[in-house]
C-alpha cells in the first residue's frame, strides 16, 4: 500500500477591504520621539511595531474623522493617565473607521503608534468615529461591517487571535500589558468588554 498524506484545508483567504491611505506626518523627529518613549516605557528603543499581538478598539469622541486626523498629525505632546505630564510623541492610531464605513489608514502597520498605555509596542490601534459610546457604533451597520472587515483582514495578516481584539478599557487586563513607568495605567472607558464581545461575535 502506498502511504498518502491527508492535507489540511488551506486557511481561507481574507480579502483586504477598501482602505484609503492618508498617512499622518511621521518623519525622523517623530520616529526619534517614539523610540525614546518606547525606551522609557518598554525598555526597547525603537519606533517600529514588530510582531503585534493585540488589536485595540477606540472611539474618537468627535463627529467626524477629520478632527482626530488633524490632532494626530499635529504631534502635540500628550499626557498618559489623568494628572501625568504631557510627553512626546503625540497620539495616533493606525486606522480610522468613519460612520459610513470609510476606512482610513493613518500609519504603516510596521510603525508604532501611541494609542494605549502599556501596549503600544504590541498592538494595532483602530479609532471609530463616535462621540459617546461604542454601543452607537454597533448600531451602525456600515461602520460595524467595515470595522469587522478591517479586523478580519488584520488578523489574517498578523495572526492576532480574536481573544486579543480588545477595547481600550480592557488593556490593563491584557496579558500583553507591560509598563515601566510607575502609576501609568489606562483610565479610558471606551469599548466595554460586553461591547467587544458583540463585535467579536461577527469576526
Amino acid at each position: 500500500m502506498i502511504p498518502f498524506l491527508i492535507l489540511a484545508d488551506p486557511a481561507p483567504v481574507v480579502e483586504k477591504p477598501p482602505i484609503m491611505e492618508k498617512f499622518i506626518p511621521y518623519g525622523p523627529t517623530r520616529k526619534k520621539q517614539m523610540a525614546a518613549y518606547s525606551y522609557r516605557h518598554y525598555g526597547v528603543r525603537t519606533a517600529e511595531l514588530n510582531d503585534p499581538k493585540v488589536i485595540v478598539l477606540h472611539y474618537t469622541v468627535s463627529p467626524n474623522w477629520q478632527s482626530p486626523w488633524n490632532l494626530f498629525a499635529s504631534n502635540s505632546a500628550s499626557p498618559g493617565p489623568s494628572g501625568s505630564k504631557p510627553e512626546m510623541p503625540g497620539g495616533c492610531t493606525h486606522f480610522l473607521v468613519g460612520k459610513t464605513g470609510k476606512i482610513i489608514q493613518l500609519a504603516p502597520l510596521k510603525t508604532m503608534c501611541r494609542h494605549a498605555i502599556g501596549i503600544n509596542d504590541r498592538s494595532i490601534g483602530i479609532e471609530f468615529v463616535e462621540m459617546s459610546s461604542a454601543a452607537n457604533i454597533l448600531k451602525r451597520a456600515k461602520q460595524t461591517a467595515a470595522g469587522v472587515a478591517l479586523v478580519r483582514w488584520l488578523q489574517s495578516e498578523t495572526g492576532i487571535e480574536t481573544k486579543n481584539v480588545i477595547g481600550h478599557r480592557m488593556v490593563n487586563d491584557s496579558p500583553y500589558f507591560h509598563e515601566l513607568v510607575k502609576g501609568w495605567r489606562n483610565d479610558h472607558t471606551d469599548w466595554s468588554a460586553g461591547q467587544v464581545r458583540t463585535f467579536r461575535s461577527q469576526l
